[in-house]
């Protein structure tokens, strides 16, 4: 069975972005994915100390609530990162996530290993997002912290949702197409993947 993991980066519980989230992760288990879903902020996590410990083996040297998620961020089939715009950029929680992520790139580009295991079916990934701002330009800081998360993952991106003046606590519900879009992408995020199982 192919696992879809969710990864839910605002602190707001049952938020926007959170409930964009576990719409696309119902569909995507109606798909007949697993789906596994961590919410980012209930996890102990410290940042990236820039220590280069990771150079020798890829490894982190933090030990926090990133070692229950290093294994999931390796394995999982597809990935989907909900996170809000704040100051027309990500959070802090998750963009922490994300760096903390360089031992990947140790991995890598430093070690040359590889992330994944040769032969394996493409990776697909969706970024969703919500801004209280309607600002043209809210959402392009993070989208180009999450192209940078997708490669050093080895995800081909299949879509994102990035919706402009949403704030209050319920809001996206009342955006017309919201949530016949964000199950549009888990189905995606699982059928897809499936089809590339099936073809390989």
């Amino acid at each position: 069975m192919l696992t879809v993991l969710g990864l839910a980066g605002s602190h707001r519980r049952g938020g926007n972005t959170e409930t964009l989230l576990d719409w696309c992760l119902e569909a995507a288990r109606d798909e007949g994915a697993e789906v596994v879903k961590f919410r980012l902020s209930d996890l102990d996590l410290h940042g990236c100390w820039a220590c280069d410990g990771c150079w020798k083996d890829g490894t982190c040297v933090v030990r926090d609530g990133m070692q229950d998620l290093f294994p999931h961020l390796r394995s999982a089939d597809s990935i989907v990162l909900a996170a809000p715009t704040y100051f027309m950029g990500m959070p802090a929680v998750p963009k922490m996530m994300v760096d903390r992520c360089q031992c990947f790139w140790a991995l890598k580009y430093v070690l040359k290993r590889s992330l994944v295991e040769p032969g394996r079916p493409t990776r697909f990934g969706a970024y969703l997002s919500c801004s209280g701002t309607k600002h043209p330009r809210a959402f392009d800081g993070a989208r180009e912290v999450v192209s940078s998360l997708w490669h050093v993952l080895e995800v081909k991106s299949v879509g994102e949702m990035l919706i402009p003046g949403v704030d209050a606590k319920g809001e996206i519900e009342e955006q017309p197409g919201a949530l016949d879009q964000a199950e549009a992408v888990g189905r995606r995020l699982a059928g897809e993947r499936a089809q590339e199982k099936e073809e390989t």
